[in-house]
Order: C-alpha cells, then sequence, then structure tokens
C-alpha cells in the first residue's frame, strides 16, 4: 500500500512539472500580433461596406459586386 501512495504522489509531481514546463513554452500572456486592417469602402449602389481590395471600382465610385456597377451605369 505504501508503494502505491508514492507513484501517486510521484504521479501528481510530475503532471505539475508537465503543466509547468508547458506553460513556460506557451505563455497564455502572449498577445498576438492583429493582421492589418484593409480600408472599408461603401457601395454607391446599396450602401454595404466592403474592403477596398474585394471592391470594383470605377472611376471615383466603388461597388460591392458587377452587377451593382452596371446598374449604376
Amino acid at each position: 500500500m505504501f508503494g502505491i501512495r508514492v507513484l501517486i504522489y510521484l504521479a501528481g509531481i510530475g503532471l505539475i512539472v508537465w503543466i509547468l514546463i508547458r506553460l513556460a513554452k506557451n505563455p497564455r500572456t502572449e498577445k498576438k500580433t492583429a493582421k492589418p486592417v484593409d480600408d472599408m469602402v461603401r457601395c454607391a449602389r446599396c450602401g454595404m461596406f466592403v474592403p477596398r481590395h474585394e471592391a470594383i471600382s470605377d472611376e471615383e465610385r466603388y461597388y460591392c459586386c458587377s452587377q451593382h456597377r452596371d446598374e449604376d451605369r
């Protein structure tokens, strides 16, 4: 019975050491770098905001889809 108690204590200590090592390698307080935010533009037809790189531009106006660009001409 004494041997089982020692094994349980050793397993508990091993678990605590394992958790501490994992926390030291990957701390939860580490801040992740934020992705850069793209400028948002408003569709000239419906008013929906879309990222500038996804918008369809026609001269100085932006559209969310080609259908809205064609309807506005």
